[in-house]
């Protein structure tokens, strides 16, 4: 066993240990993977969802929710430290013991079964067919079948047109200190600029925030990262069109006066 691995690196072996568990009631397991695939934090691996988004999320009511989040701790599937309500929501973290389970059954996906006679596993028979010295069965020529031209409608068919696909938009208020700033940090470390420099800033409910493409920063080489870095890219793109636009509204003026 070589030891715990980070929760992002086995988060599909404990997503299939959960769904598998007979032990654990529907409703435990529902909020368990709308945590885990929703809001749970790759770096920190943490979330703090309240009671309420989970029971509107998952259909229940918060008494369900609260008898699932005792269950899940109970049970071992996660680690709780409850809240005030007062702006500070309930803790959820994946218990180290089930993420010792996962990282187990990941090592054990790992590992590779070779088909070597002299290093065990499963190896195809020597023998060959009678047809042929060198293996397989030989069919002879079909002149008939060698005539017959098929086209391939693929080689026809007109290039492939790729398309953007849309990034789902939240919003995260300024008072989400830790959400903003690691959004903050991570576009540093990706070369973007400021939140502000992209104008991503907006007013909404009577709450200065930001429209971002998730709650949180993505992990490293996921598809929600290239889907992160497309829109960045693509806001710092629009932001440069317009700063030149109005210069050129002005050069074309001058050269109409001149």
């Amino acid at each position: 066993m070589i030891g715990v691995r980070p929760f992002r690196d086995v988060k599909l072996q404990w997503l299939q240990q959960l769904s598998c568990e007979k032990d654990l009631s529907d409703s435990a397991r529902s909020m368990a993977l709308y945590i885990v695939t929703t809001h749970l934090n790759g770096h920190t691996e943490k979330a703090w969802p309240s009671y309420q988004t989970i029971a509107d999320a998952t259909g229940k009511s918060v008494k369900t929710i609260q008898r699932a989040v005792r269950e899940l701790e109970v049970k071992g599937w996660f680690e709780v430290q409850r809240g005030n309500g007062v702006g500070h929501n309930t803790e959820y973290r994946p218990s180290a013991a089930s993420i010792l389970r996962a990282s187990d059954a990941r090592e054990k996906t790992d590992k590779i079964v070779t088909l070597y006679p002299d290093k065990g596993g499963q190896n195809r028979p020597a023998r060959r067919s009678d047809v042929s010295s060198e293996g397989g069965q030989i069919c002879p020529p079909n002149p008939e079948k060698e005539k017959i031209n098929i086209p391939n409608p693929r080689e026809d068919a007109p290039p492939r047109v790729e398309t953007r696909l849309a990034v789902p938009l939240v919003f995260v208020a300024e008072t989400k200190i830790g959400q903003v700033e690691q959004w903050r940090t991570w576009l540093y470390r990706q070369g973007f600029p400021s939140l502000e420099a992209l104008d991503t800033r907006m007013l909404r409910g009577g709450k200065l925030g930001y429209v971002l493409p998730g709650y949180w920063p993505p992990d490293e080489a996921s598809s929600r990262e290239r889907e992160s870095c497309a829109f960045f890219s693509r806001r710092r793109e629009h932001i440069a069109a317009e700063q030149i636009r109005p210069r050129l509204v002005h050069t074309s003026r001058l050269s109409t006066y001149a």
